[in-house]
Parts: C-alpha cells; sequence; structure tokens
C-alpha cells in the first residue's frame, strides 16, 4: 500500500512539472479560462437585469418581456464563457509547446 502511495505522489509530480514551465511562460490562456468561468457564473444576473429594465420601462408586462431578453443574454453570456473557457484551456496547453 505505501509503495502504491508513494508512485501516486510521484506520479502527480511528473504531472505538475510541465504545468508548473507552462505556468512561467505565458498565462493568456488561464486568464481567458477565468474571464470565462466568470461569465458562466454571471449569466443568471442577465435575468434579473432584462426583468428590472423590462418592468421599469413597460410596468407589469415589462416582466414576460425583460425575462425573454434577459433570458436571451444570460445565454448568449453563458455560451461566451465556455467557448472562452475551452478556448484557453487549449491555449493554456498550447502556446508554451508551440512557442507563442
Amino acid at each position: 500500500m505505501k509503495r502504491i502511495s508513494n508512485l501516486l505522489v510521484a506520479f502527480a509530480f511528473l504531472l505538475a512539472l510541465p504545468f508548473a514551465s507552462f505556468a512561467e511562460e505565458d498565462s493568456r490562456g488561464v486568464e481567458r479560462v477565468g474571464t470565462g468561468t466568470k461569465d458562466i457564473v454571471t449569466s443568471p444576473g442577465k435575468i434579473v437585469d432584462g426583468v428590472s429594465e423590462g418592468t421599469e420601462k413597460h410596468g407589469a408586462a415589462g416582466t414576460v418581456t425583460g425575462t425573454a431578453k434577459g433570458s436571451v443574454n444570460a445565454a448568449g453570456q453563458a455560451a461566451k464563457g465556455a467557448v472562452d473557457v475551452g478556448t484557453g484551456a487549449v491555449q493554456s496547453v498550447l502556446d508554451p509547446i508551440t512557442g507563442k
């Protein structure tokens, strides 16, 4: 059992070593992942913003149109965030390899 745990620790260090050198090279991909994650997490707030704007402009009927508008904006922001997370993850791995 001790041998297995030692092997797991050694394997973890071997996996972490390239990522440590990547982090020194460039962090654009990691920043993009962070921005994308923020967009995904904050996207439900767009629905609340849409409802607030709709009721402010159109009264009670604005809750329906505001919910629809806010939902579309939230979906767009979440989709953009998902693309940023995926692109940033790939970029953070490939940039050090390609030398960019």
